[in-house]
């Protein structure tokens, strides 16, 4: 799909996708870091509001247990309760009971009598007296070890803070008092004035929990099974709920009495708006961050493909003139990069394609004038043979009249003496007929040994073809591994290559087809060689036999000669007359036969030498297709 698509366009939707994927993560790494981060804060702030709820339950603790060592340190005090004086105590301190719980928090004041009976109960009912309490492990534990207890316990007036010191008096021990502070929902509210959060308490029932006390309503924000879960556990939830629509964190922890007893749950509530507020804002700016960065990618992005594409472009142009055969415009493309290093591959490239250009143009000339010569010698060759043969043909017409007349000659040898000066004459004739046929012989066979220098001479130059042949072999097998690297150069440029790719092929299919013409032109040569092998073995023949016909015509000559002797001495040479005539029929015959064999000879001289010219034409014209091959490549 992206095959179409301009490499600088790919550049930029990989850059934009890249940026974007990378702002993405980060943001959503900020944002989860930013939630932790939050969270972190707001467990910590809820701890920290935490630790100050479970300070002032400390603080009130210790105010209890100071108040009742302050009252157990009173000499009075303790004479009275020894003296079990409930009248004088309450005396002492019924009557400032009111600015005490009004002042200092105080909800009950009670003195107790070992193990754990109320002597003196004094409490914002005004009510004093031995009513018995319920039975409190604080009390049993301070008169029993006498130290001082403090810590939340439950009572018959529920959960409180309470303060044990116990009371001596002359070094023996009388009982305790107690102080209980206030721990309910005066305690809360004012932590949430002081602090600025809500706080509930929850004990357990039979039914479920009970809400001890709470700023945040009657109803509790977290179910009574988180509440279960935390009592049980013992292990403090982290919780977020709207609560009256404004969006909390909910802190549930265990609460633990004097003795570390798990005795209910206790949630710490705070407003997280200021978080949520924070985490939008900076949402909002990451955000923003990325949209910025996005652009500025973007222009970097365009900016530097802008640079590159542009260089590829050159690269690319210079390429297409390669492929169009034009070496003449050397490529100018600096640097040192990958673009670079194509550039300057191309370069050299370029320059060995010129030279192998230019060697070829030079081959291929040089070609097209030896197969142009060879072309002029075998016409030439032609000719001449066919001027032999049309003399043969000639000689041998003769041949066949003078061996017919040889035979009629000896068919009449008997009438030789009557017509002895007739036959003188014709003798003559037969003398200056045999001189020529010498004459014509001797031409033949100069003519003869000329063509077979020629066609020796031709044989040497087919030779020389064959050494250009390798030349051209040789430079088309450099073109295929030019041609080779190029393609290994190609694939390693993937798309910006493919058009170099194509001048690769190109240039190696160039390669092939010169390869394939030299071996047509070398197998057309094998079979010139051939022809003129048996041309020379053919015109060596027909010398022969052309020497044969001229010892025969001067046989001839001599014997004409004496015919002329003979028919001068016709009258008294009869027998030898007819002898010669018999011997002169023979001559004839064998002559005739020689110069039918010097006939067949040419015949075929002729069809090698026809078949030579045919081949020195395809040559020619192959060589022409080759020169104009080359001459597609502009240097």
């Amino acid at each position: 799909m992206l095959q179409n698509v301009r490499l600088v366009t790919k550049i930029m939707l990989i850059m934009g996708a890249a940026i974007s994927i990378f702002g993405a993560v980060m943001t959503y790494a900020n944002l989860e870091i930013m939630h932790s981060l939050i969270a972190k804060a707001e467990q910590n702030e809820l701890e920290a509001h935490l630790k100050n709820l479970t300070n002032s339950i400390a603080a009130e603790s210790r105010r209890a247990e100071s108040m009742s060592a302050l009252v157990a340190s009173i000499p009075l005090v303790a004479e009275k309760f020894n003296a079990a004086d409930r009248q004088s105590l309450a005396n002492l301190f019924v009557p400032g009971f009111k600015k005490m719980s009004k002042e200092y928090g105080i909800e009950q004041f009670q003195f107790h009598t070992p193990p754990a009976i109320s002597f003196l109960r004094v409490h914002k009912a005004e009510k004093f007296g031995d009513d018995l309490s319920s039975f409190r492990h604080t009390v049993v534990m301070t008169n029993k070890e006498k130290k001082p207890t403090r810590g939340l316990e439950g009572g018959v007036a529920g959960l409180g803070l309470r303060g044990m010191v116990p009371v001596m008096h002359n070094g023996s021990h009388v009982g305790s008092v107690e102080f209980g502070m206030s721990f309910g929902q005066s305690f809360f509210e004012a932590f949430k004035a002081q602090n600025g959060v809500d706080a509930s308490l929850h004990v357990p029932t039979n039914d479920g929990f009970q809400m001890v006390a709470s700023t945040l309503g009657e109803k509790s924000a977290i179910d009574n099974a988180v509440l279960n879960r935390v009592l049980s556990d013992g292990t403090p939830l982290l919780d977020h709920r709207d609560i009256k629509g404004v969006p909390c964190a909910i802190y549930v922890v265990p609460v633990r009495d004097f003795t570390e007893k798990t005795i209910g749950v206790l949630e710490i509530a705070m407003d997280t708006s200021v978080f949520k507020k924070s985490l939008a804002s900076a949402r909002n700016e990451a955000l923003v961050v990325g949209a910025l960065a996005l652009i500025f990618g973007l222009i970097l992005a365009a900016f530097f493909t802008r640079q590159l594409v542009g260089r590829l472009n050159i690269l690319v142009k210079g390429i297409n003139r390669v492929a169009q055969g034009d070496f003449s415009q050397e490529l100018r493309l600096d640097g040192k990069d990958e673009i670079g290093e194509l550039a300057q591959a191309t370069r050299e490239m370029q320059q060995q394609l010129r030279g192998l250009a230019v060697e070829v143009s030079e081959h291929a000339a040089a070609v097209h004038t030896v197969a142009q010569g060879i072309s002029g010698a075998v016409e030439i060759q032609a000719e001449t043979s066919s001027e032999l043969s049309w003399s043969v043909v000639q000689i041998t017409s003769t041949m066949e009249e003078l061996s017919a007349s040889s035979s009629q000659i000896a068919e009449h040898a008997g009438e030789v003496a009557d017509i002895a000066s007739k036959t003188l004459e014709n003798s003559h004739t037969g003398f200056d007929s045999a001189q020529t046929t010498l004459d014509r012989i001797d031409d033949i066979n100069s003519d003869n040994q000329q063509s077979l220098q020629e066609i020796m001479a031709l044989g040497a130059k087919s030779a020389q073809i064959s050494k250009v042949m390798d030349i051209i072999n040789t430079i088309a097998d450099r073109t295929r591994l030019i041609a080779f690297n190029a393609a290994i150069e190609a694939s390693s440029a993937g798309e910006a290559g493919k058009r170099f790719a194509v001048v690769a092929g190109e240039i190696r299919h160039l390669a092939d087809n010169v390869t394939t013409s030299t071996k047509e032109i070398e197998a057309n040569i094998n079979d010139i060689q051939d022809s003129i092998g048996r041309l020379v073995a053919t015109s060596e023949k027909g010398s022969a036999s052309i020497s044969a016909g001229e010892q025969a015509g001067t046989f001839t000559a001599k014997r004409l000669d004496d015919i002329v002797i003979a028919a001068k001495q016709a009258n008294t040479s009869a027998r030898q007359i007819s002898l010669s005539t018999q011997q002169q029929k023979t001559a004839s015959q064998q002559v005739l036969d020689a110069l039918r064999e010097i006939l067949s000879a040419s015949t075929n001289t002729d069809q090698s030498i026809n078949h030579l010219t045919q081949i020195s034409k395809e040559m020619s014209t192959l060589s022409s297709k080759l020169s104009e091959t080359i001459g597609h490549f502009k240097v």
